[in-house]
């Protein structure tokens, strides 16, 4: 376990560098070719980075402030997806997930159950946190593992499902988004789209994605614009009701738009990294008499691309202020005030903005819809996890009975699973009742909009 974590402490900027190289050694790429963009990719993690870390430390802290100032009242607090996924890998036997996701990952391939080969080993914790929230209410970790497969399998469907859309609207070809807090809100956003938004004649009709509106109007209607827009607002905002200094509105205002711009630069420098990479392996794929004529896509972190889109970015500030207003008016419901987290919520629209293809209007409604469920199962996973921190021996804020996070509560697949059968072993009936109502919606809504994907990346190949 202290070799797995000496490796998780690494990060992605050295892990996803690392596993990159030695796959593209495994498919017989040259040295020289594989370093090369091995290391570009990693070079493009570290920009990433820097330039979240520059962004958000102005976002966060404001929107936190925010949040405070506007008095929410709850009974945990949000500690983040970066100390949630910490807490998940300290179970001792937490490390055996990566090989066993792994080995299940290449099984599932073989059988041609998927086309992603999920490179993506840091985010493997999401099948740690299945195990570790079922470890938590049963003690068993048989069943823990086979949840966390479970949930690991569908969750490659899930990517194999949308990578036609995601290809071509985030502009990532060859790749897959196997990552379970954002890819399972897609068949809510992608239903929600075919049933709904998609039946309001001015919505559909009208272009008011970023690119649409920078031809109307030009420069002003930059995706960088926009996001100037959204930035002084919500400075403006932070201003007036947290009482910040009348600067935070110039920093809001500069910060969004440097998320829009510096990402999406990242963003290019991780594709040109990656894609000799992928195209390697894929041809490799494509004369294995196994593999031949299949389509072999490599899956990646979903968070860095929707934080470099601007709809979801411009929406997703948006969003932020939505999460705090939902907290502080059904404080009964959702018992964890968003904080941590709140920087990251762009990402929870992504898909939202993926199945309208960047409407900025229907991606509010869409993600704002499925943002309630979202703070739900935050507050569902709270006593599990706190019970978790406890166990791993970490201290809770002072005060604080409950901790969670908004990350944790994105993880609606998880709790779809976990918590049903948790309430048959354990029996505890009222734990069943709301996640098999919602799971059957759930899959109604994956069967209903099936084809979604495939149509919107045909209608994107066309508007081209």
């Amino acid at each position: 376990m202290q070799f797995v974590q000496s490796i998780l402490n690494l990060g992605p900027t050295i892990m996803m560098p690392i596993v990159l190289f030695i796959m593209a050694l495994i498919f017989r790429q040259p040295v020289g070719k594989s370093l090369r963009h091995s290391i570009l990719v990693g070079v493009a993690f570290i920009g990433i980075n820097a330039v979240l870390g520059a962004v958000l430390s102005t976002i966060g802290p404001a929107i936190q402030a925010l949040g405070q100032a506007m008095g929410i009242e709850a009974l945990g607090t949000d500690i983040g997806w970066g100390l949630a996924s910490a807490i998940t890998w300290s179970f001792s036997w937490a490390g055996l997930i990566i090989p066993v996701g792994f080995v299940i990952n290449w099984i599932v391939l073989l059988l041609g159950w998927t086309k992603i080969f999920d490179a993506d080993i840091w985010n493997y914790w999401h099948w740690t946190f299945t195990a570790a929230m079922t470890y938590i209410w049963t003690k068993n970790l048989y069943l823990a593992f086979s949840l966390a497969i479970v949930v690991e399998i569908i969750t490659l469907k899930l990517g194999d499902w949308t990578s036609p859309v995601t290809q071509k609207y985030f502009d990532i070809p060859g790749t897959a988004l196997p990552h379970t807090e954002t890819v399972n809100l897609a068949p809510f956003n992608f239903a929600i789209e075919k049933a709904f938004l998609s039946k309001i004649p001015g919505l559909q009709k009208s272009k008011l994605d970023p690119e649409s509106i920078q031809k109307k109007v030009g420069f002003w209607g930059e995706p960088m614009m926009l996001g100037l827009y959204i930035g002084v607002i919500l400075g403006v905002l932070v201003w007036l009701v947290a009482g910040q200094p009348a600067t935070i509105i110039l920093q809001m205002g500069i910060a969004v738009p440097a998320m829009i711009y510096l990402e999406g630069r990242m963003i290019g420098i991780l594709i040109d990294g990656l894609m000799p990479i992928v195209d390697g392996v894929r041809d490799v794929f494509q004369k294995s008499e196994r593999f031949k004529g299949r389509e072999i896509l490599i899956g990646i972190d979903a968070g860095p691309i929707g934080l470099a889109n601007p709809t979801s970015v411009v929406v997703g500030m948006v969003g932020m202020v939505i999460y705090l207003l939902l907290t502080l008016l059904f404080p009964s419901f959702f018992k964890i005030m968003p904080l941590a987290d709140l920087a990251i919520v762009p990402i929870y629209y992504m898909f939202a903005a993926a199945a309208s293809k960047g409407n900025l209007v229907k991606t509010l409604i869409n993600g704002t819809i499925t943002s309630v469920l979202v703070l739900a199962v935050t507050s569902s996973f709270a006593q599990p996890l706190t019970e978790a921190a406890k166990l791993v021996n970490y201290a809770l804020p002072a005060g604080m009975l409950l901790v969670s996070s908004v990350d944790v509560g994105a993880h609606i697949l998880p709790w779809l699973i976990v918590m049903p059968v948790v309430g048959i072993v354990t029996g505890q009936p009222t734990m069943i009742i709301a996640p098999a109502i919602i799971g059957v919606l759930w899959v109604l809504c994956w069967i209903y909009a099936h084809d979604m994907p495939q149509k919107l990346a045909d209608e994107l190949e066309k508007e081209k």
